[in-house]
């Protein structure tokens, strides 16, 4: 163990009673001592002057603000579902967590400091003055106490936990409670002093000592939860302390979503469908029956913005979903568009107890056949999102291009499909093949479709036509404001008149910019055009007709 004093603000009596007790054994986890705990994680401990002390209204405020919304919408789920138990338990506990954060920020807004885990540098610090201000003749205890309080938060730091969220609710009595276990199992003369210390603390702290008499009393498993902490528990969550016990947070169910332990909390849609969302993940968790019956009754009942066109109570976008996990009993309904593409953006992960349904390399598939179950772009091929690029694959999940692309578009007739790459210049069009090769180069500030292998383009200010192979047939020195795509062998430009008129395939004006509005000629080689507030038929060189001539 490694005390940093750079003030000389202990004596070295004080450094030895911090290293002796630091070494008594204390089987834990897997450690052996608080020493142990401390060396291994590489945690350092600093000795500073001063009597800091520590606001949390802003986290009370916080806790507060989130359990009002828990609150309101449950009750509304409740309104609706009056006879959903689980809703209603829900509902109750949101509201008992609502005044417990109002009580909490009264009680205990502003907090002398003895000592704190700082997470960003992995290093405890204790504070002597502070805890000779509070009483000097308990010196030693505060000493030994502090510094078993501060190890049990680097312990849930450890490897592995150190994303999951900081809970003061439940991670504050949970390191009083492994500060006495120590004190306990140690044997140690300032036992009794701690847990009245404890006892007498306000608010959440105080729970410490009501875990540890559960635990005296036959609540082995609380031992167990201790040592597993820093797995499941969400940030605002609250311990139960009703009846003078304490019920710690259970969380939901495991789920590994690529190696990483994601806290599934299913909340309910309505009957069946569930859902969770994991914060420290950014996972979306879906299970039940999400098929086309669900989505026609939820979209009059629920408020949903995950771009699913459906309306639930999820409370954040697709953009913030990096993973997802589809639960053993997951329904997707026919003809889902919305559905496919959000399995083509980000990761996916299915239980493997889903009898239909599995993931390769993060790309859903049927277990029948591994046929990719996202969003295609024809040609046999699929459209695939990551991080933040799409790319192609083909039916054997076999890369076809790179993921560099912000947008991908269909393959069409001529075996070509449109991509755009996002440069700081602005949006870059071009043409791949079903090659995956760039046959016409991502350079294109604008690109229509190919009509008979032309196609209309834009460089700069000046718009051309070129060929399928990329080659210019019609030179960039077309200077119009827009221009729209060959169709009939013939394209519309707007003039800096404000007007529209025609070219051929081969740069040719063929109408002259004179007409408030133009649609592209018909089979027929007709064109509806307006003209001083009067409608009418001209035929492809402009001369007026009707389509009986």
């Amino acid at each position: 163990m490694n005390i940093i004093d750079q003030n000389a603000s202990l004596t070295t009596k004080q450094k030895v009673l911090l290293t002796e007790n630091a070494n008594k054994t204390f089987m834990f986890g897997s450690f052996m001592s608080l020493d142990d705990i401390l060396t291994k994680l590489n945690v350092e401990i600093h000795i500073e002057p001063g009597k800091p002390t520590r606001s949390v209204d802003d986290y009370y405020d916080r806790a507060r603000e989130y359990w009002r919304k828990e609150y309101e919408k449950l009750l509304e789920m409740h309104r609706r579902n009056p006879e959903n138990e689980y809703i209603r338990k829900e509902w109750q506990r949101a509201e008992i967590n609502l005044g417990r954060s109002c009580y909490g920020r009264e009680a205990h807004s502003l907090m002398r400091l003895l000592g704190l885990y700082d997470r960003e540098k992995n290093a405890i610090i204790l504070y002597p003055e502070a805890m000779a201000d509070a009483d000097s003749s308990k010196m030693d205890e505060y000493l030994v106490s502090t510094l078993a309080h501060e190890a049990m938060h680097a312990y849930f730091n450890r490897p592995g936990h150190e994303n999951f969220p900081y809970a003061m609710f439940v991670e504050e009595p949970l390191a009083e409670f492994g500060m006495l276990l120590y004190l306990h199992e140690t044997k140690s003369q300032y036992y009794d002093w701690a847990h009245d210390n404890v006892s007498s603390k306000k608010c959440c702290y105080g729970y410490g000592a009501n875990i540890m008499d559960q635990y005296l009393g036959g609540g082995k498993s609380l031992r167990k939860y201790l040592e597993e902490y820093k797995i499941f528990i969400g940030e605002y969550e609250m311990p139960d302390n009703s009846n003078g016990r304490i019920s710690l947070p259970k969380g939901g169910s495991f789920v590994n979503v690529e190696g990483q332990p994601v806290m599934a909390k299913w909340m309910p849609v309505c009957i069946p469908p569930t859902y969770f969302w994991d914060e420290a993940t950014k996972t979306l968790g879906l299970d039940g029956d999400w098929g086309a019956d669900t989505f026609d009754t939820l979209n009059h009942q629920y408020n949903f913005h995950i771009h699913i066109d459906i309306d639930i109570d999820i409370h954040f976008h697709n953009d913030d979903i990096q993973h997802l996990y589809l639960g053993k009993d997951f329904v997707k309904g026919r003809h889902n568009y919305h559905f496919e593409t959000l399995f083509s953006s980000v990761p996916v992960t299915v239980s493997s107890q889903h009898n239909e349904l599995t993931s390769i390399n993060g790309i859903l598939v049927r277990r029948d056949d591994y046929i990719p179950l996202i969003h295609s772009c024809g040609n046999g091929y699929y459209e695939l999102k990551r991080n933040g690029k799409y790319g192609i694959i083909d039916s054997q999940l076999n890369n076809v291009t790179s993921f560099k692309y912000d947008s991908i578009w269909h393959f069409h007739e001529n075996n070509l499909c449109m991509v755009r790459i996002d440069q700081p210049d602005g949006y870059k069009y071009g043409y791949i093949n079903a090659n995956g090769d760039e046959q016409v180069a991502v350079k294109y500030d604008d690109i229509e479709s190919f009509e008979n292998g032309l196609a209309v383009a834009k460089l700069g200010r000046f718009y051309g036509i070129i060929n399928e192979q990329d080659e210019v047939v019609v030179p960039f020195n077309l200077d119009y404001p827009d221009m729209r795509g060959l169709r009939n062998g013939y394209a519309t430009m707007k003039g800096y008149n404000n007007k529209w008129g025609t070219i051929d395939a081969q740069g040719k004006v063929v109408i002259p910019c004179e007409y408030d509005s133009l649609i592209v000629f018909d089979e027929d080689g007709f064109d509806k055009v307006r003209k001083d507030g009067e409608e009418f038929i001209i035929d492809v060189f402009g001369n007026r007709k009707s389509k009986n001539q």
